[in-house]
């Protein structure tokens, strides 16, 4: 019961990618809405915490005014030439504030908040005027937010919460970090990684889901390639068992020939792709000796000349490379020449014009192949190399492939050490490629060499 809600979950997310992705995404989205709202009330939670906090340090400044009998003296002093100014006492201000400011920094230290940065001020009320300062450009609005009153005697002289001693905070917003900082680490470091695996999620599934259009098509072109040899082989064997007793001897021959060709075809066939997509779940079976490149090149020319020049097209082949051996299995390198031409030929209309040339470049053997034939526009050249991709050509149906030749090519190419590259354009052409190491400045010998490829 459960094995079967699973399976019809696996199901409809297979079909459902995208819906269930914006799903996720959604939940993502609130998740992270949650968290804001919980950080902000953390948030909150600090905030009056840390007014709890300067209501003490207030409090215990307030107390120290009151007991201090000479400080409240010197600022009832000051006051008064401040609102009737007597005398310059510019010096007994500067004094005063660093008492004062000493006073309040042991106080901040002991309470646990001495690494706020701050002022203080006594100010008049009911006015907008600063009595005196920590700093010159404080204003009124500054310092009520974090006031007290500044003591009776101070109140006996001026009347009742006519002045006031208050604090402005220029980093309030640290102590608050201070607070809440592991939670806001931890939060950051859950929210990347939710984010990270989200979107990675996301990019596999759209790969999974790629992947498995790619074999569906994969299997659709398999299918088709595989139909004509059968049922050509079907209607052969066919006319032979209702013929069979009015065939002349010749007749029979050609006939069982036929068949035998189809047979052969479809054989063919099969084993290509059998050996294709067995070669990335197995070590294949690589053999690599010292080979001469041109010589496979020139063999693979006389062979595909004749296919070319009968397609009213031209193969032209231009060998300059003086450094022409390289360590390599003589089958793959082969099969690597034959998908190139062949993909050449095929993705050409009218006539195919292909060239081959080599040349030399550090130590290295560099290989092109050239068609002038419809080419590859730039959004597909990406995946050019992925296995069972094929590129449309819109109406263009009579391309027959699996679309595992330029992913076998690739492949082989880097594990004889060589690297591959693709330059196209729409309706221009294509150029592959291919560069190998050179065997006279190759660093390992071939049991090495075996030995490597063995274990991959």
């Amino acid at each position: 019961m459960i094995n079967r809600f699973l399976n019809k979950w696996i199901d409809f997310v297979k079909d459902h990618i995208y819906i269930i992705t914006i799903l996720i995404f959604v939940s993502l989205v609130g998740l992270l809405l949650v968290q804001y709202h919980l950080i902000k009330l953390e948030v909150d939670i600090q905030q009056h915490n840390f007014n709890e906090e300067i209501d003490d340090v207030l409090l215990d400044m307030h107390h120290r005014i009151e007991d201090d009998e000479l400080l409240s003296n010197q600022v009832i002093d000051l006051i008064g030439n401040k609102v009737k100014p007597v005398s310059k006492k510019d010096s007994i201000e500067t004094a005063l504030t660093d008492e004062i400011r000493h006073f309040t920094d042991s106080i901040m230290t002991k309470r646990g908040v001495g690494f706020l940065d701050y002022d203080f001020a006594f100010y008049q009320r009911y006015e907008d005027t600063i009595v005196f300062a920590s700093a010159k450009e404080i204003k009124q609005p500054d310092v009520q937010e974090y006031s007290i009153k500044a003591g009776w005697r101070i109140k006996e002289m001026y009347g009742e919460g006519v002045f006031r001693f208050g604090l402005v905070f220029h980093n309030k917003s640290l102590y608050i970090l201070y607070q809440i900082y592991s939670i806001l680490i931890i939060t950051i470091i859950l929210i990347v990684i939710l984010l990270g695996s989200f979107f990675s999620t996301f990019l596999v599934l759209k790969k999974q889901k790629q992947l498995s259009e790619l074999k569906t098509d994969f299997i659709n072109n398999l299918t088709h390639e595989l139909k004509t040899p059968i049922f050509a082989s079907s209607i052969i064997y066919k006319i032979i068992k209702k013929k069979y007793s009015e065939f002349s001897e010749s007749e029979l021959k050609y006939n069982l020939a036929l068949l035998e060709k189809e047979n052969h075809l479809l054989k063919s066939k099969i084993e290509k792709v059998l050996e294709l997509t067995d070669l990335e779940r197995t070590n294949p079976d690589v053999k690599l000796v010292v080979m001469d490149l041109h010589e496979t090149i020139r063999q693979k020319k006389e062979i595909y000349k004749l296919i070319i020049e009968s397609a009213s097209g031209t193969l032209s082949c231009n060998l300059e490379a003086s450094d022409f051996l390289i360590l390599g299995d003589s089958v793959h390198i082969a099969s690597i020449i034959d998908n190139l031409l062949d993909n050449a030929i095929k993705y050409s209309e009218n006539g195919p014009k292909i060239s081959i040339s080599t040349s030399n470049s550090e130590g290295e053997i560099i290989l092109k192949i050239t068609d002038k034939g419809i080419g590859v526009e730039e959004k597909n050249l990406p995946y050019i190399f992925d296995k069972f991709y094929r590129v449309s050509h819109g109406d263009l149906h009579n391309i027959k492939g699996f679309g595992l030749g330029l992913s076998y090519v690739k492949m082989m190419t880097e594990i004889h050490g060589g690297k591959i590259n693709f330059q196209s354009k729409k309706n221009q052409g294509s150029t592959v490629t291919i560069i190998f190491p050179v065997y006279t400045n190759n660093k390992i010998n071939i049991d090495e060499s075996s030995n490597l490829i063995g274990r991959r």
